[in-house]
């Protein structure tokens, strides 16, 4: 049986069930060598620079944006990111890793964001990225073009940054 105490949604097991099992002592792991190895596995290059990138990112995101309950910077979240992260590299060759990691961390974790966190976020982001643009984002023709026709479909305005 595996027990996260105080992990969202779990419920704690009653003392008489407890007794019956033996407890294990686990460590936290280490996230920054967990991203560097996904990152070379997936095939970047310069992953020792951009898993430090990656790991202060999600270190400082945890620190200084408002405590959300649907905020998750946690192993299941990085690995998802990366796994996003390494298919975008696949999709792009020859494009900088860094402005593809840059790209990736903004567009998986923006659309999760309440709007007081957005600005602190991109500003991190540009300053762990100093000397980049912000990346333009990626275009689904298909997708974009569909909202529009519903949105004028259903007589709603058809809002900018809907499509970002």
């Amino acid at each position: 049986i595996t027990m996260n105490p105080g992990y969202a949604g779990r419920q704690e097991l009653p003392e008489n069930l407890k007794a019956l099992f033996r407890g294990v002592a686990m460590m936290v792991p280490d996230r920054e060598i967990i991203i560097r190895v996904k990152l070379y596995a997936v095939g970047y290059t310069n992953s020792d620079v951009l898993a430090q990138k990656f790991f202060t990112c999600y270190a400082l995101c945890e620190q200084q944006l408002s405590k959300q309950k649907h905020y998750d910077f946690g192993l299941r979240n990085i690995l998802s990111v990366l796994r996003t992260a390494g298919s975008t590299l696949r999709g792009e060759p020859g494009t900088m890793e860094d402005i593809l990691l840059y790209r990736t961390l903004r567009d998986m974790n923006l659309s999760k964001m309440i709007a007081q966190d957005v600005p602190v976020f991109l500003a991190m982001l540009r300053d762990l990225f100093p000397g980049h643009s912000e990346p333009k984002g990626s275009s689904h023709f298909e997708v974009e073009a569909a909202i529009a026709r519903a949105a004028d479909a259903n007589g709603y305005l058809r809002w900018p940054w809907w499509l970002r």
